[in-house]
């Protein structure tokens, strides 16, 4: 190749980069204003979610008492509706009591034995809730942000404990 193709195609190559860099700082199209009632709608769902006692997370990410942290696939979450949970949970850990039968980790839909929730703080909620499953007794704290975040700690008598981090379904 001569020298004069080898400009032109490093130009060439320089000009698409800088397309690319333009591209993806373009703006989303909304406006401050838009933005800010955004904001307003997820911080007034997540209030009325804790209120009514009914809201879904979805966990993308695992940090095991004894173990790295870790990505988790599409599908992980709690859904928490009255007076029942639904956990959908992976477990990574040390197991001290193991029941007898199929361990499915932190997989199991049953009832709420205990419940506290509170605004700890201007943007963020505490709900605390504690189920009884045949011999073992779980709790799980929920941090809840009005951005829609969430941290989750669960807690067992019998287990490691977890740490999920995610995302309320405001939707």
């Amino acid at each position: 190749m001569t020298q004069k193709k080898l400009w032109k195609a490093a130009a060439a190559l320089l000009l698409l980069c800088v397309a690319v860099g333009f591209a993806a700082c373009a703006t989303s199209g909304m406006t401050h204003e838009e933005k800010v009632a955004e904001r307003q709608r997820v911080a007034q769902f997540v209030a009325d979610a804790v209120a009514n006692r009914d809201f879904k997370i979805e966990v993308d990410r695992v940090t095991p008492q004894r173990m790295s942290p870790r990505i988790l696939s599409y599908g992980y979450g709690v859904t928490v509706k009255g007076d029942s949970i639904d956990s959908y949970l992976p477990f990574f850990g040390r197991v001290y009591r193991a029941e007898f039968g199929e361990q499915n980790g932190l997989r199991f839909e049953d009832r709420i034995a205990q419940w506290q929730a509170g605004q700890t703080k201007k943007d963020r909620y505490v709900v605390e809730l504690l189920v009884r499953r045949h011999m073992e007794i779980l709790y799980y704290q929920f941090d809840i942000f009005d951005n829609g975040k969430i941290s989750l700690m669960v807690r067992s008598d019998n287990r490691d404990t977890m740490y999920f981090t995610g995302e309320m379904v405001t939707e």
